[in-house]
């Protein structure tokens, strides 16, 4: 929704209105309709924010927002989906409002129930509440982290930043160095809370943060989705029935809006889901409130001549109601290496492949658009990638199972990636004998032996990689295999990322992605179901499916493969060629003390680097020249800041 930010003293050192400015201005991008700063009368503490208008449009929700004579003031991102209930409950408790927004709403939930307000809320958020009575920051990012929330911890300051690129705003003495050893595990440190910038951390989903003018820091962990489960319905029919209950119900509060709204379509089961029921929550009359969006509109994006594309399925969605589409068709040979840089520089990390995310977030701003209701996540809540299956068959694999489970879920396996696992059940039994920390270690001497040129980019390292920072696990035990993995998967490690990417790309053109599949009481009942609900019967995502017949598609539901969005494969070796033999033609990475530059220019004129599973070796060069324009950027941005 916003760029929020803000900056606490303690030393008693006061803070410059032109440094906070500076700060909140970082952000711009994120919050195109407006600004404003509030500095306490003692100069200790300043909050900063940027505006995206979403809810009430006047300058009534202008940010910081004070409440109960400026006692409470607050910077916040996001949304809050239940607002208007909660208002009226808080009405009845002797609150009152000056405002249509669900920014007041928070403030007024935090002045009558305290840190219990954050579970009365459905949305997703990320906020400051400064109490000036108390002298106390309160910070609370939502239960699974959708909005990234970034701060340092210093014996004489913390500051705080809705994005990474904010800290290069800051003065030196302030400003944080690069921590090149993390900036090693990019693409494979999903879900850490440090980050290439030392001493910069990640407030993980369901944290909250107290601190006072004493210094007192408290981090604590205020969600569980675990402690939150619910009994299901024992009948596999009425699953279903419940899970499209729940699923309506959160396409339908993310639908309120005082601005417009669209979705991204791919033609994937997903965002097909999202978008055929927000049609038929029309069609069907059901009672959104501030609704503003009188039509339905859907981007989509497509490569030129890219065989594998998904169109097909796109335009059957569309044909089934009501729908303007919006075709973005990307014809490769003319997006230019700063478009990358500039997507990687959007999105603070290496993604090879988000260039079509960023130019459909563009096109609709471009129209007006500043609100996207989009299908992510399902795929590590239902089980929907492609090691998925396999993980289940450890649940199959005893002599107790159910006779077929095992089939079932080699059948599933196969149709996501056409191979035939032939030792599928060998391999598995392998490794509940050995463990898995054996097994992993055995399979990757093994493939080391096979293809050492695969690993031949370990050569280019000269420094020690960083430690990577995890939140702590909960208590899972009641789970099996797959629960699991994908309970890991959801709050720990894949979901964060992406969340964090798909908010940082979209805010890049001031718009908000929001995700009716991460609604709290959608996620507390998945995760109360069995695996067979989820996987199972041929198909991953099984509930999902069965939930959207005759809503969806059948030629949408009933695809087998799995197929992420990716560039055409000539595209790093034909059109990027020329850009990235400069590149490693350059000074920064043949003097590079992080990379053996010649090495990496010489192995790839002779073709030298194997591929990966990720496709041909043109990529994995391009991620470590997308390393050192990340660094460049900031620098430039830190530069930039300076001469201003």
């Amino acid at each position: 929704m916003c760029g929020i930010v803000g900056i606490f003293k303690f030393n008693g050192e006061q803070i410059s209105e032109f440094e906070l400015k500076s700060l909140t201005s970082s952000v711009n991008h994120r919050g195109p309709d407006g600004s404003g700063i509030f500095i306490d009368n003692n100069k200790r503490i300043g909050l900063g924010h940027t505006r995206t208008r979403t809810f009430d449009l006047s300058d009534s929700g202008h940010q910081p927002m004070s409440y109960l004579g400026e006692r409470y003031w607050i910077t916040f991102n996001g949304d809050i989906y239940n607002f208007i209930e909660l208002k009226q409950e808080l009405k009845s408790l002797g609150c009152t409002f000056k405002s249509n927004s669900d920014t007041e709403l928070i403030l007024a939930a935090y002045s009558q129930w305290g840190e219990q307000c954050q579970f009365k809320f459905n949305g997703d958020w990320a906020f400051a509440i400064w109490d000036d009575k108390r002298k106390n920051l309160f910070l609370s990012s939502d239960r699974f982290g959708t909005k990234p929330f970034y701060y340092i911890r210093h014996k004489d300051y913390f500051i705080f930043a809705s994005e990474l690129k904010a800290f290069m705003s800051l003065n030196e003495r302030y400003r944080p160095d690069f921590d090149y050893g993390f900036l090693l595990w990019q693409g494979k440190n999903q879900g850490c809370i440090n980050t290439f910038l030392k001493e910069v951390i990640l407030l993980p989903g369901g944290h909250q943060i107290n601190i006072d003018e004493a210094k007192s820091f408290k981090l604590k962990k205020w969600w569980k989705t675990i402690d939150h489960l619910v009994e299901p319905p024992k009948n596999y029919r009425d699953q279903v029935d419940r899970y499209r209950e729940l699923f309506f119900e959160s396409c339908r509060i993310r639908l309120r809006s005082d601005v417009p709204i669209a979705s991204c379509l791919s033609g994937g089961i997903d965002s097909s889901s999202v978008v055929s029921t927000i049609a038929r929550i029309k069609e069907e009359g059901l009672n959104v409130e501030r609704d503003l969006s009188t039509t339905q509109n859907v981007f989509i994006c497509d490569f030129n001549g890219d065989k594998s594309s998904e169109r097909r399925f796109a335009n059957a969605v569309i044909a089934n109601y009501d729908i303007i589409p919006t075709f973005i068709d990307i014809d490769s040979s003319i997006i230019t290496p700063e478009d990358l840089i500039k997507v990687h520089l959007d999105h603070e990390g290496v993604d090879v492949d988000a260039i079509w995310l960023s130019l459909l977030y563009k096109r609709m701003r471009e129209k007006n658009i500043r609100i996207s209701i989009d299908g992510t996540t399902p795929d590590e809540t239902l089980g929907g990638y492609w090691e998925d299956p396999e993980i289940a068959m450890k649940d199959a694999i005893w002599p107790w199972s159910e006779k077929g489970r095992f089939n079932d879920l080699q059948s599933i396996r196969e149709g996501l990636t056409n191979y035939k696992l032939d030792h599928a059940k060998y391999k598995i039994m392998l490794r509940i004998l050995l463990g898995d920390k054996t097994y992993n270690y055995i399979q990757s001497i093994y493939y080391k032996q096979k293809n050492k040129l695969s690993n031949n980019i370990d050569r280019y390292h000269l420094i020690a990689k960083s430690k990577r920072v995890y939140p702590i696990e909960d208590e899972i035990g009641i789970l099996d295999n797959f629960n699991s993995h994908l309970y890991k998967e959801f709050h720990y490690y894949k979901t964060p990322y992406f969340l964090q990417r798909w908010d940082k790309v979209s805010m890049a053109h001031g718009v908000i992605s929001r995700s009716p599949f991460i609604d709290p009481n959608l996620i507390s009942y998945i995760f109360s179901l069995p695996s067979r609900a989820k996987i199972g019967g041929g198909y991953t995502k099984r509930i999902l499916r069965d939930s959207m017949r005759n809503i969806v598609p059948n030629r949408v539901l009933n695809r087998k493969d799995k197929k992420g969005f990716s560039s055409p494969p000539n595209w790093y070796e034909k059109n990027m060629r020329e850009y990235m033999l400069d590149r490693l033609s350059s000074t920064d990475l043949l003097q590079s003390n992080i990379f053996d530059g010649a090495k990496l220019k010489e192995d790839y004129e002779n073709n030298l680097i194997a591929p990966g599973p990720n496709g041909n070796p043109s990529k994995k060069i391009f991620r470590i020249i997308q390393l050192m324009e990340l660094v460049n950027s900031f620098k430039q941005i830190y530069k930039s800041n300076r001469q201003a």
